[in-house]
């Protein structure tokens, strides 16, 4: 019998598609991402229609060779779900093998998320920024207080 990689549900706080967007292309997507009014399906590593549908769509070619999609669904109370196999984390069964999308890298997105957010926060509001990464490199912003 064959292991499908199971899809796994990510409930996040995320609500700003924008500000989403905009951390994935930080994270090496630009150009990459599948953004979708309505959600579509996602596909497995055999390139199997999985039940799984999102919003936003990261097509497993520029997810790795074995991968699976990773998409991004629209709940209906505003937050993003994000679903990444167990494999592309290195959870579950494949807890052995260290996934490329697992919570280093989801932590790096929900912080550049922040970012993003805290951005297009500032600009509504006229406010201007500065912005750098600290020696842990992670994206650090300095408002002016005018």
């Amino acid at each position: 019998m064959l292991h499908m990689s199971h899809f796994v549900k990510i409930v996040t706080m995320i609500k700003d598609r924008t500000a989403l967007i905009k951390a994935l292309e930080r994270m090496g997507f630009a150009g990459k991402l599948e953004i979708n009014e309505g959600p579509v399906a996602l596909y497995g590593y055999k390139g199997d229609i999985r039940s799984e549908r999102a919003h936003i769509v990261i097509r497993r070619k520029h997810v790795g060779g074995s991968s699976n999609d990773i998409g991004f669904e629209r709940m209906s109370d505003g937050r993003y779900a994000a679903h990444i196999s167990e494999f592309d984390q290195g959870t579950g069964s494949y807890s052995g093998h260290e996934g490329t999308y697992g919570k280093t890298w989801q932590g790096k997105l929900l912080s550049y998320y922040g970012v993003e957010k805290a951005k297009i926060e500032f600009k509504a509001k006229g406010m201007s920024y500065t912005e750098d990464v600290d020696e842990q490199e992670r994206p650090r912003l300095k408002v002016r207080l005018n």
